[in-house]
């Protein structure tokens, strides 16, 4: 590790407890049991572990912005190992400050937080997950803090789908295989640690966040011989000056799907077997005890699940062996201790069905479609199920389904073009408009994602990244970022910011349009681009490099 992630300042790790957000919605009338102590817990490891289980792959999410926070007049980027903070006051671009922030054996998918005068660096590593804390002040100068190992499972999936920001928390999801009984078994369990300057690592004691009063288990126990996981949520307070972490655990099968919502977060879980039966957990972020009920079929992905506000769980699944959606609508109050199973009547048999196919819920409604027919039909189905599914006919895949404001984009290639249709969402959905974006005829493939800010009701802008392949092998790609005004549901192009001749395409993973503060920025690569609205069209204004070589 750097000196950085590897070294700090004495570190207190007392009063772990005690950073729960608010509570989450009606409380089960059944729960999971919980550990009655220590000797409880070492009992059952001893007993019950068995072969590991291996949490599922899943597949790795579009660019989200994890290396791009806020500060006042400063915007905080984490480029190629480095901290950067970027001065954007009196209408400027202006380095203003670069650390080093590079850990070894990391995967690169480091992700940044920024939560009141704290910057937090998240990252896994083989022996779990490291952060690292940094001041940050009113001018965006950084100096280090501390630094912190979190073990809670080594076999974490990607932060992007496991990491989540609510206010000053910091929410992790973390797997642990347990593997067969071992007299040391209860040391893997999660647990925290700092360390001196100059000081060993390994050397500094780690300090238990999940006692065994916290630690659950359905009223049968789990199935040993299909793989024992441990899924635990850490909470961590960055609002404390020495990080202060509390950790909930699930004794279950290996993960098939997790979902961070923001209440609680939720595990889908099977056996490696035939035939085996599903099972759905709810962990909530109060530190209430955690529900669970058995279920069939398989989400498609994390997108295929949403809390309503209406005290419901909608999940959009794949019946297992057969050609056929359905939409299971659960209670809150359903999920108990996990001896019961959703009733047949909890699952809406949904038409349509593909191997690529594509989801989100945005507000009451579900949308569906394809993302492998040049031409498909999208599903809009509203979550409580009151009517039957709409079929709204595109003249595209449905490669990606967004949220624009209350209502939705779809986009898709086909023709040599990015189609965009609006989907207005009412009482009844409907297809609204079509929007063509041309493409260069020289393009081998086209990477597209989509980021939209609201700036009053039925009026916003659109930032549509893309990173175009001249040729399949070709080491360089053209990036750039273009700009649509949204009105009623009408898209209308402003104009493109496009980075410098010779990115490479690596550099497409951390292209993102930023709105901030009423301005509009294009992070693309190493480059920090700014636009500015003159007479309905958007043009270049100014430009930072971030390289290395520059951000000194």
């Amino acid at each position: 590790m750097s000196h950085y992630l590897a070294a700090g300042l004495a570190l207190s790790l007392a009063a772990l407890a005690g950073c729960q957000p608010r509570a989450s919605g009606p409380a089960p009338q059944k729960t999971m049991h919980a550990f009655q102590d220590e000797a409880q817990l070492d009992a059952f490891l001893k007993d019950a572990a068995g072969p590991a289980g291996t949490p599922a792959a899943a597949p790795a999410p579009p660019a989200t912005g994890g290396g791009v926070g806020e500060h006042g007049r400063h915007l905080v980027l984490l480029r190629h190992g480095r901290l950067l903070t970027v001065d954007i006051g009196k209408d400027q671009l202006k380095l203003v400050a670069a650390v080093d922030a590079h850990a070894p054996g990391g995967d690169g998918q480091d992700q940044l937080v920024v939560a009141g005068d704290t910057v937090a660096l998240v990252g896994r590593r083989p022996d779990g997950t490291a952060i690292a804390l940094f001041d940050i002040d009113a001018g965006g100068r950084l100096r280090y803090r501390a630094s912190y190992q979190l073990r809670a499972g080594a076999q974490a999936p990607a932060l992007r789908e496991s990491l989540r920001q609510i206010g000053a928390k910091l929410v992790l999801y973390s797997p642990l295989p347990l593997a067969a009984p071992a007299p040391g078994q209860r040391a893997a369990l999660p647990a925290l640690r700092g360390w001196l300057a100059g000081a060993d690592p390994a050397a500094a004691p780690f300090t238990r966040i999940a006692p065994a009063t916290r630690i659950y288990h359905g009223e049968a126990a789990p199935d040993a011989q299909a793989g024992l996981v441990l899924h635990s949520v850490t909470i961590c307070d960055l609002a404390a000056r020495a990080l202060r972490c509390d950790a909930s655990a699930v004794l279950g099968a290996p993960a098939r799907m997790i979902h961070m919502a923001s209440e609680a977060v939720y595990v889908w879980s099977a056996p490696h077997k035939e035939g085996a039966s599903a099972s759905l957990y709810r962990i909530p972020l109060n530190g209430g005890a955690p529900g669970a009920i058995r279920v069939t079929g398989v989400p498609h992905d994390p997108s295929a699940l949403h809390e309503s506000a209406d005290g419901h769980v909608n999940v959009l699944v794949g019946q297992a062996g057969a050609d056929g959606l359905a939409l299971l609508r659960l209670p809150l109050t359903a999920l108990s201790d996990g001896s019961d199973s959703a009733a047949p009547a909890s699952y809406k048999d949904l038409p349509g069905f593909s191997p690529q196919l594509r989801s989100r819920f945005v507000g009451p409604w579900l949308l569906y479609g394809s993302a492998e027919a040049a031409a498909t039909p999208l599903y809009a189905l509203r979550c409580d199920a009151t009517g039957a599914p709409q079929r709204l006919a595109l003249a595209h895949p449905a490669e990606r389904i967004e949220a624009m404001g209350e209502d939705a984009v779809v986009s898709g290639h086909g023709q040599g073009a990015l189609h965009l249709s609006s989907v207005r969402l009412g009482q009844q959905a409907a297809l609204a408009n079509s929007h063509v974006h041309a493409i260069d005829e020289d393009s081998a493939s086209v990477r597209h994602a989509f980021q939209y800010t609201s700036q009053r009701p039925g009026q916003g802008m659109v930032g549509l990244p893309l990173v175009e392949m001249r040729q399949p092998d070709a080491p360089e790609a053209a990036v750039s970022v273009v700009y649509l005004r949204n009105t009623a549901l009408k898209l209308r192009e402003l104009g493109t910011l496009k980075a410098q001749s010779g990115e490479r395409h690596d550099a497409g993973a951390g292209v993102m349009p930023l709105f901030v503060q009423g301005r509009v920025f294009a992070l693309m690569g190493d480059e920090l681009v700014e636009g500015k609205l003159k007479n309905g069209r958007l043009r270049e204004v100014r430009r930072l490099d971030l390289a290395p070589a520059n951000a000194q």
